[in-house]
């Protein structure tokens, strides 16, 4: 009693976020966890820990990431990327992908065993905005397949392309916004006052 759940429909057609709100909602006192009044600390610890987990899987909880390989689809669709700025554009994306996938594995290489950090911060924001980017380019080489929403003139993978676009939007948002990414790498990282 006192809880409410309401379905957030997103602009992708689906709803995995939920909007709670607690009126008069009562808890008992063996649920707390943490110390009475301490909520935001544990609170920080839980969006730290999703955040190296957006961080590990290369910037989704997106059901609808990864997909085919940028070159694969630039091949499938481009016919091998003519248009010289897409080009361009895909071949920075694929050499900003792999950077990031071995500073990854290289830092929890070297973090193993101990808790996460503000860099958790930094590969949450650079992970989204590197998915983001993705799905961005994978529209764009789709020309304008890349923006069907339903229909005929469609094939799936051009319609799966176009709600991960859309989906994607939402990796700046979840885990804390790239906004608050940024304060606390300002803050955490480089020691930079209020």
């Amino acid at each position: 009693p006192g809880i409410a759940v309401r379905p957030i429909r997103l602009i992708s057609g689906d709803s995995l976020f939920c909007e709670t709100t607690f009126d008069d909602a009562v808890a008992c006192k063996e649920d707390l966890v943490g110390k009475l009044n301490e909520g935001w600390s544990v609170g920080k610890r839980l969006l730290q820990h999703e955040r190296a987990a957006v961080a590990s899987y290369g910037g989704a909880v997106n059901p609808r990431a990864g997909g085919p390989p940028l070159p694969v689809v630039a091949r499938e669709y481009a016919g091998g990327v003519v248009d010289t700025a897409l080009r361009r554009d895909l071949i920075a994306h694929s050499m900003n992908d792999l950077a990031f996938r071995l500073t990854r594995r290289r830092t929890s290489e070297e973090a193993r065993g101990g808790t996460s950090g503000p860099a958790t911060s930094i590969f949450k924001m650079y992970a989204t905005e590197l998915e983001q980017a993705k799905a961005s380019l994978l529209v764009s080489m789709r020309g304008t397949q890349g923006l069907g929403w339903s229909g005929d003139g469609f094939d799936q993978p051009s319609l799966e392309g176009t709600r991960n676009w859309l989906w994607s939007r939402a990796a700046s948002i979840y885990s804390g916004t790239n906004e608050i990414q940024r304060n606390i790498i300002a803050k955490r990282v480089l020691g930079l006052p209020d």
